[in-house]
């Protein structure tokens, strides 16, 4: 039996406590870090290959929640999900700080953030949905992204997956 194509709307209620921190400001680190990612090419979005609107991401460990990061934890994180390969090459070195060019995921305003749709303010962004909904959007077949993109609503894309 095959269940036809349809929208599937949650509402994830996140509960995190942040605790007190610095107010955010660029490490001299984070911009090496982003300099490293320039150099070796890895400056495009993770997900879409483009080059526009980038961002970079605290793939592992977010900057807020740096006081309760055990750095040993998010240095073998970071070589088990290594997106870049400096997980391998910088195996010897420790983790300090979440900053680390390990730590890092290229995305695009788009993918890190997320944009609002004509439909109900959903996102595409690593911050607006849960990782395998997110990581699909990288996953999918071409022209079959089951996540509505920047101006595209929930009826559009059902159509176009129907269509497929």
């Amino acid at each position: 039996m095959t269940v036809e194509a349809h929208e599937i709307k949650r509402t994830l209620t996140e509960i995190v406590i942040t605790p007190e921190h610095a107010e955010r400001s660029e490490s001299a680190e984070f911009r090496h870090a982003k300099e490293r990612l320039k150099a070796d090419g890895h400056f495009k979005c993770r997900v879409c290959n483009t080059t526009d609107k980038l961002q970079v991401h605290h793939f592992g460990a977010e900057w807020s929640l740096e006081g309760v990061t055990d750095f040993a934890k998010l240095k073998e994180f970071c070589e088990e999900w290594d997106p870049y390969g400096y997980g391998r090459l910088l195996k010897s070195k420790p983790i300090t700080s979440v900053d680390d060019v390990r730590n890092m995921l290229v995305l695009c305003q788009d993918h890190h953030t997320g944009v609002d749709h004509a439909d109900g303010n959903s996102g595409t962004g690593i911050h607006s949905l849960s990782f395998p909904i997110w990581v699909m959007q990288k996953l999918c077949k071409d022209g079959e992204d089951p996540i509505p993109q920047d101006g595209q609503t929930a009826e559009e894309v059902l159509k176009e997956i129907e269509e497929v």
